[in-house]
């Protein structure tokens, strides 16, 4: 944004960095510049203080309709990956009730036959494989439980946010700004720098980045709640400009 090279002093003389970078993001510098140089009469101040209010609520309904729409993919993620879990835990339940019951009859035909005490039946011993065969079958069947679900999101925020050096779409010019705007933060780091480096510490395993960060592929429960975990962290950083444009709404109510 072309604000950003002309901020004179009467506006650094008046407000710290974080104020400056905010009203870089939602294009009131002139304004601010206008209103400081005391030159206006008081209706026109009212009426440019209304202006510059009315831009700041049009950026904080495009912030709070973004993080609205991350938080339904991630109660999605997560709702998802707890539906998976419980219907593994019920399909491993059965299979494993199935093994117990079949060696419980195994072993009570085998004994039911041996205390006929025919040395010419072989039933036993036929039972005692046949049911040795079962269980393996349902030992395995355990094991080959389907354990992923298939989940397509050609619109990946995830992917946006951690490949893209341009705006997304969907992604309000103002809060891209914020967003990536070093300036505000005392440690010149934007909230797009500490997110990605915290999603590269905890939740970027290896196994998991080529689905997180693509068109969608198959996902299992694990992998759900990672995505709703990165969803969930990506909100909260947002939620962080939200708190900003708090902060430079009251300094805009300072002004007289």
């Amino acid at each position: 944004m072309s604000d950003s090279l002309r901020i004179g002093p009467n506006l650094r003389n008046n407000f710290d960095s974080k104020v400056i970078e905010m009203a870089i993001a939602v294009n009131l510098v002139n304004d601010l510049e206008k209103f400081l140089d005391n030159q206006l009469e008081s209706f026109e101040k009212l009426e440019l203080k209304t202006r510059m209010m009315a831009k700041v609520l049009k950026m904080n309904l495009e912030l709070q309709s973004l993080m609205a729409a991350i938080d339904c993919e991630e109660e999605k993620a997560g709702q998802i990956a707890s539906y998976m879990e419980k219907e593994l835990r019920r399909k491993e339940r059965n299979l494993t009730v199935a093994a117990i019951v079949t060696g419980a009859v195994v072993g009570v035909g085998a004994g039911i036959i041996l205390m006929a005490d025919n040395p010419q039946n072989d039933w036993a011993e036929y039972l005692g494989i046949a049911g040795g065969l079962t269980e393996v079958f349902l030992g395995l069947s355990i094991l080959k439980l389907d354990r992923k679900i298939l989940i397509n999101h050609p619109k990946n925020i995830l992917r946006d946010v951690y490949f893209s050096k341009e705006r997304p779409e969907y992604f309000p010019p103002s809060t891209w700004y914020y967003f990536n705007s070093k300036k505000h933060s005392d440690e010149k780091v934007s909230l797009k720098e500490q997110l990605i480096k915290r999603w590269e510490t905890y939740n970027l395993k290896e196994e998991e980045i080529a689905v997180v960060l693509s068109d969608g592929g198959a996902y299992s429960p694990e992998q759900l709640k990672a995505r709703a975990e990165m969803l969930d962290q990506l909100e909260s950083q947002l939620s962080l400009i939200s708190k900003d444009l708090l902060y430079f709404t009251n300094q805009l109510q300072k002004l007289y």
